[in-house]
């Protein structure tokens, strides 16, 4: 296989890491993304940034000949405020149309070797109107995150992964592999704002849970469900003042009421079937992962397995699947 570079750059990150024949050597972060583009109107940072860490990377270990280096891209890189736009491919969408819809493209501002970019996804509607806008959904850098995962999991069935962050994203896999659609939350962004910047902050210390509490956390979610997000919310403060929840039950408790918001999502989503049979997998950090598996198994609308796998660099994992069938490495 030699020596291949992955990149995955998302909205405020980039990740460089090294591989070489199929073993990780060496890695290089920045903490820049394509929200710098959408704020200077230039994509100058973003490529200095991508080109720098490629450099450190490589120069680290001593490699000097980039032409012996295959180079592969994935996330919102290929977005209209990345290095070079790429166009979505629609749902249904398996590894081979992954695979076959690359573009290599030389980009002389980040390297003077072609850069193998891999397309991102989006959900198939006929037409999309303000009434059915939920059942449109976009991903770029999470497809090669679920081939990833996919590559550790019996395809034989219908599965739905859940990818929890500052986005959450729940992505449909079909009984023949295929990415069949998804849908995103805020869940992340919405905890961290509630948590740091809102009344709720001085109740929680501006700091989320230090362990999982899951009397707490189903609670949260039982509240968020018959109360709504913002009531179930300020509850949190009602919690500090007349009880004797720690701050850490209080911020199990937050978590539960944001979490519930995606488990009704899920329930009720459009964008794509949910069997009450399906399979679950969720991946990520533990806070999230333990916590969305937890109130998934305390949901009685969900029968199938809940499952949670950790696979290290998914998305660097996916890219070297999705290359090797592509005949790249």
């Amino acid at each position: 296989m030699g020596n291949l570079v992955t990149i995955d750059t998302g909205t405020t990150n980039t990740r460089v890491v090294l591989w070489r024949d199929g073993e990780k050597i060496a890695k290089v972060s920045r903490p820049v993304g394509v929200k710098i583009t959408s704020i200077t109107g230039s994509k100058e940072k973003l490529q200095q940034a991508i080109k720098s860490a490629i450099d450190e990377l490589l120069s680290n270990e001593n490699i000097d000949d980039y032409s012996a280096v295959k180079f592969i891209a994935s996330g919102m890189i290929t977005s209209n405020l990345g290095l070079v736009e790429i166009p979505h491919q629609e749902a249904p969408v398996s590894m081979a149309d992954l695979s076959d819809n690359m573009q290599s493209v030389v980009v002389p501002e980040v390297c003077e070797q072609p850069i193998w970019f891999v397309p991102g996804i989006k959900n198939k509607l006929s037409e999309i109107l303000v009434q059915n806008i939920t059942n449109m959904d976009v991903m770029r850098g999470e497809e090669v995150e679920a081939i990833g995962a996919l590559s550790h999991l019996d395809t034989n069935r219908s599965i739905v992964l859940v990818l929890p962050g500052s986005h959450t994203k729940f992505i449909k896999i079909d009984e023949s592999g295929r990415i069949a659609g998804s849908i995103t939350s805020m869940a992340g962004e919405l905890i961290s704002l509630l948590t740091k910047d809102s009344i709720l902050s001085d109740s929680l210390n501006s700091e989320f849970s230090d362990d999982l509490d899951e009397d707490a956390l189903i609670l949260g979610a039982k509240s968020c469900e018959f109360n709504g997000l913002g009531r179930a919310a300020f509850a949190v403060r009602l919690l500090d003042l007349y009880t004797e929840y720690t701050r850490n039950q209080l911020a199990n408790y937050l978590l539960g009421v944001v979490l519930q918001n995606d488990i009704q999502a899920i329930k009720s989503t459009h964008a794509f079937e949910v069997n009450k049979n399906d399979t679950f997998v969720v991946i990520g950090k533990p806070a999230l992962r333990d916590s969305l598996k937890v109130l998934l198994e305390n949901n009685d609308y969900f029968n199938g397995e809940i499952k949670t796998i950790d696979v290290p660099e998914l998305a660097s994992v996916g890219i070297m699947e999705i290359a090797k069938l592509r005949g790249i490495i």
